[in-house]
């Protein structure tokens, strides 16, 4: 298995099994993985949902700092949220980028 993982979560409320299932899979993953939320899946990490918060605390306490797309955060009005949750606001198609080049495998729910 890669041992550079970029997971990506899309999925929101909809499709939050899909989010959960990405967040278990980062915290069981090794340390260097990163994960990025961009789009419904910003509103879903900020809306207070229990089972994602504590997800993202566990990755939070391994070092894992999650990284939100900031466009797209400050337009839905969400950034000050995000941030307050400790999640690190990104140009995502730049961050996306950077990773790839970096030789992480992307993975997206």
């Amino acid at each position: 298995m890669a041992k550079k993982v970029l997971i990506i979560i899309l999925s929101g409320e909809r499709d939050k099994g899909k989010a959960i299932m990405a967040l278990n899979l980062a915290n069981h993953m090794e340390p260097d993985t990163k994960v990025i939320f961009f789009g419904e899946s910003e509103k879903l990490a900020a809306s207070g949902d229990s089972e994602i918060s504590g997800l993202v605390r566990q990755l939070q306490d391994r070092g894992t700092i999650p990284v939100a797309c900031v466009n797209y955060a400050e337009k839905s009005g969400i950034g000050t949220k995000l941030r307050d949750l400790k999640f690190d606001l990104k140009p995502v198609s730049t961050v996306i980028t950077d990773y790839l080049e970096q030789g992480y495998v992307p993975i997206t729910f």
